[in-house]
């Protein structure tokens, strides 16, 4: 694979990228010049330069590459990726976060191939991501980097440990609940609590509830294309899961969950999301991923403010699935004139851990400080907390999150718990299409006019408010007039030539 040669970043073009210091000087040029976008929430932190300089007085050495950081919104990294890209803005390594993956910026040819380049570069990033490297995959060709410690995904009901203790009722770690078993717990919850309170926090715009029951491979995708169902297990057939009695049993469910008053009446309209909503303790709990970083986060924040933990009542198995590890991926556009050195920084990333914290924690001393007696767990210096400092990575999107100090409360168990967690995943939960990927290219109309339907439907016939006995025919002629058939077929095509090529 031919790669262009290097070339410097001008003075111009920093002063674009809005660079206030720490350019290298170098007589022979041997320096390259690395434009990375540096994702937040809308907030660039004041220390991003001094973490910058600290880094690239380890990496100009170590590899020769100078990195300057470009902050994005993580709300923005599609438009202003696709707007760099086009327009030739110099930009080296970019991201991906809640789209689904690469296939928007593969399609229009935004995008290097990366597979020789990990080959030759990458093998700490292949080390430490494993098998979620089959997320960054796309018609054939490794476009992504996952960014991923866990190696599946498991879901959960997260509810109020105190709830649970004052009602009695007792929870079992090692059991799947159903619906049933919820509805059941529901019911003794709210008989207690009564009026102001509701069971499940809930929030239209996030991941419909019944996604947290059905255990299906969405086949690098989403509903619109269709799924194989029993965690990709079962028979080859791509179905439409609207049309399942499993969807139509759990509309039934959640119709009964919202009139008993488990949902409360503006669920579908709510802006705050499910943790916020928790956090008035006005709720038993809410629908979750649920490995161990999860309920460890989830149980900090809920002692902060109610003075609980929260224990998960699992909804499905671990499991392994394409769509797991498209979550946040690092990409290479084609601006990038160096792919080699991007990818040797990338992977310095994942090999070097004191690159890996100065990107998490900043500078020891200013941002952060260990716990006495700890090599590995961290605290706020005195006078600083989350609410003032000057330097955080809010997103967790950075090289080998296991070589990341945690922040007290956490303790060094953490990293016990998530290789626990990935060690739990068996066979039998590991999709048989892991690293697949639908191409909806050729059905891009259907494709966006039925996620239109669902988008429409998923927060009020998906979450109780509406009558499945009145809607349900509705949504589906409306899927079906959208197109959905057409796509399905399209994706079992593609699907039979993927079987066919791993042979």
């Amino acid at each position: 694979m031919k790669f262009k040669k290097a070339a410097a970043l001008t003075m111009a073009a920093a002063m674009t990228l809005g660079v206030t210091g720490g350019m290298p000087v170098s007589a022979d040029d041997d320096i390259y010049e690395l434009v990375v976008q540096f994702p937040t929430l809308g907030t660039t932190p004041s220390d991003l330069q001094k973490v910058e300089d600290a880094i690239n007085e380890r990496t100009e050495s170590e590899i020769g590459v100078h990195v300057t950081f470009y902050p994005v919104s993580a709300f923005e990294t599609n438009n202003t990726t696709s707007l760099m890209v086009s327009s030739g803005e110099k930009l080296d390594l970019a991201i991906s976060i809640f789209e689904g993956g690469v296939a928007n910026y593969a399609n229009k040819g935004m995008l290097l191939e990366l597979g020789d380049l990990v080959d030759q570069y990458g093998q700490d990033i292949v080390e430490a991501e494993g098998v979620a490297m089959k997320g960054g995959y796309f018609d054939g060709a490794l476009y992504g980097i996952p960014t991923e410690e866990k190696m599946g995904r498991v879901k959960a009901f997260e509810c109020r440990k105190d709830l649970l203790d004052k009602y009695g009722i007792e929870y079992d770690e090692n059991k799947i609940y159903t619906l049933e078993d919820l509805s059941e717990i529901f019911a003794t919850v709210q008989a207690g609590e009564r009026d102001a309170f509701h069971c499940i926090a809930a929030n239209g715009s996030e991941d419909p509830i019944y996604s947290y029951f059905d255990h299906t491979d969405q086949l690098g995708a989403s509903y619109a294309s269709g799924v194989l169902m029993d965690y990709g297990q079962g028979e080859d057939e791509i179905v439409n899961y609207f049309e399942t009695q499993e969807f139509e049993d759990y509309c039934n469910t959640v119709r009964s969950w919202f009139e008993n008053g488990y949902l409360s009446q503006d669920c579908n309209t709510t802006t705050d999301s499910s943790l916020v909503q928790m956090q008035t303790g006005n709720y038993l709990g809410m629908f979750s991923n649920a490995e161990p970083d999860m309920i460890a986060n989830h149980s900090v924040n809920m002692q902060a403010y109610v003075g609980t933990d929260v224990v998960p009542l699992y909804t499905s198995a671990p499991a392994s699935m394409t769509q797991f590890y498209q979550v946040t991926q690092w990409m290479i556009p084609i601006t990038c004139d160096n792919p080699e050195k991007t990818m040797e920084f990338l992977n310095l990333t994942y090999k070097d851990k004191d690159i890996v914290n100065l990107l998490y924690r900043g500078i020891e001393g200013t941002h952060y400080n260990f716990v006495e007696g700890s090599d590995c767990v961290v605290e706020y210096p005195e006078g600083i907390d989350a609410s003032n400092t000057p330097y955080s990575a809010v997103l967790n999107v950075w090289g080998d999150k296991m070589k990341d100090y945690v922040m007290a409360p956490l303790d060094e168990t953490y990293y016990d718990a998530m290789k626990n967690f990935n060690s739990s995943i068996t066979d039998d939960h590991i999709s048989r299409a892991l690293g697949y990927c639908f191409n909806s290219n050729s059905v891009k109309t259907q494709y966006a006019a039925v996620n239109d339907v669902i988008t429409q439907y998923k927060a009020v016939l998906g979450m109780g408010v509406v009558d499945p006995a009145s809607e349900m025919e509705n949504f589906r002629s409306a899927l079906k007039a959208a197109g959905i058939d057409d796509v399905i077929a399209e994706n079992q095509k593609q699907y039979a030539e993927w079987e066919a090529a791993q042979q």
